[in-house]
């Protein structure tokens, strides 16, 4: 994995919340010492600190930096390592933190390799869109007894994310118990997701998976599904034939391939040749608006100095102008592994232009629904909805601002909830007449 990427996935867990994990693992064994422990991606140890939970604690850490001049309990020992390197069996408890990294900031070499040895040594065949720690928890459940317990602080969203869906049936294939609490506190302001503490139980053999919410007190609040009422989760569904949402382009590094106004003219890079129109967010545009127009986009997005450029460089014959700009770049493409999947790094393949921008992220009762009227590319975090046609284009928009998302969403972080594509295209199959 990319070292930027390391560095930045390395949140330290609050203190507080280390001795909540450690009094819920004891919990699941009535109180009894754990005999052999493993904490991967271990950061500076600190899972480790109260050795009266273990009689044996080893960490695992790539990053030296992380635990130099850590003082440890002398029944506690790091292994500086690559997590997913490490084999064999037979710990009680795997409890910790594990580093969260998008899939798309993995390095192919490594992720090809990482979901290889973990298919290989037994377990799920994983997506590889699954992020990191999809990767840690399975590894996770390979190290650990036939006994053994999982207890892991990760993101609440893998109980419900396609890209973790071949490690749920593994779960549900071997019957284990288990238990996710999503916190309602904020343990990590600076990180964009909803916290949960994972339990994964391989002595039981009963399949039961129970939710909850839990406080930084310990106080638990069971419920009934991961959205927290009796309404389930939204499915996930195929394109319809007729209108089908589409996820937002992702050429490859936004701050190469979407420009503000300011760079546009800078570069002298022509609209409609050169660039033309996207969004990479609503989130400026106002909760009551129903269209995005020439005018709301260039007030919002133009004016503002906001990346609302495209450039296109999907095109087969670019302008001596757009050529520079590329040119100009330089080596920045490389940091992206969409860029240097391609044979040519620029030339990405360009999306329709969607009849309805539907924003991803929300909250309260569903996501914001424009009818794009400005002919604005869906960008990043920005869906595209097609196939409505100009005339029911404003019908389909109603329908979707009236139906209530936030029953069937789960949480991605606090207030904010995220419905994903195929989800969109669930609630599209319905709304479609």
């Amino acid at each position: 994995m990319k070292s930027e990427h390391l560095e930045r996935c390395q949140v330290a867990t609050p203190h507080d919340v280390v001795s909540l994990l450690w009094a819920l693992a004891r919990g699941e064994r009535k109180g009894q010492k754990f005999g052999r422990v493993i904490d991967l991606g271990a950061g500076d140890a600190r899972f480790a600190q109260d050795g009266r939970h273990f009689h044996e604690y080893l960490g695992v850490e790539r990053d030296e930096s992380r635990y130099q001049g850590v003082k440890l309990p002398v029944n506690a020992t790091i292994l500086h390592q690559d997590a997913l390197d490490v084999r064999g069996i037979g710990f009680d408890l795997c409890i910790g933190n594990p580093p969260y990294i998008r899939h798309h900031h993995l390095e192919p070499g490594w992720r090809n390799h990482a979901h290889n040895q973990l298919k290989e040594a037994g377990g799920p065949a994983l997506k590889l869109t699954a992020n990191l720690y999809v990767l840690f928890l399975a590894q996770a459940l390979l190290l650990t007894k036939t006994t053994g317990l999982v207890v892991q602080l990760i993101p609440f969203e893998w109980v419900t994310r396609p890209s973790a869906a071949e490690l749920r049936d593994f779960i549900r294939e071997n019957g284990w118990g288990v238990k996710v609490y999503r916190f309602k506190a904020d343990i990590f302001p600076t990180v964009l997701t909803t916290a949960s503490i994972t339990i994964i139980d391989k002595s039981r053999h009963d399949g039961e998976w129970l939710f909850g919410e839990i406080g930084r007190d310990g106080v638990i609040e069971s419920v009934k599904t991961p959205t927290g009422n009796a309404d389930g989760v939204l499915p996930y569904a195929a394109r319809h034939e007729r209108s089908h949402a589409l996820r937002g382009l992702s050429p490859g590094g936004q701050e190469i391939f979407v420009l503000t106004e300011e760079q546009r003219l800078f570069h002298g890079l022509r609209r409609r040749r050169d660039v033309v129109p996207c969004v990479t967010t609503l989130k400026s545009v106002a909760p009551d608006a129903t269209f995005l127009d020439t005018c709301l986009f260039e007030e919002q997005f133009i004016r503002s100095g906001r990346r609302c450029w495209l450039i296109r460089s999907d095109r087969v014959q670019l302008s001596e102008v757009l050529k520079d700009y590329l040119k100009s770049v330089g080596e920045a493409w490389k940091a992206y592994s969409t860029c240097t999947n391609r044979g040519t790094w620029w030339q990405y393949r360009g999306h329709p232009i969607p009849d309805l921008l539907v924003s991803s992220g929300f909250v309260g009762k569903g996501p914001k629904v424009l009818v794009n009227t400005a002919g604005a590319i869906a960008v990043g975090s920005v869906y595209g909805v097609i196939g409505t046609g100009a005339a029911g284009a404003g019908a389909m928009a109603a329908r979707l601002r009236a139906y209530d998302f936030r029953r069937r969403v789960v949480h991605h972080a606090n207030n904010l909830k995220k419905i994903e594509v195929n989800q969109l295209n669930a609630v599209l199959h319905r709304l479609v007449r």
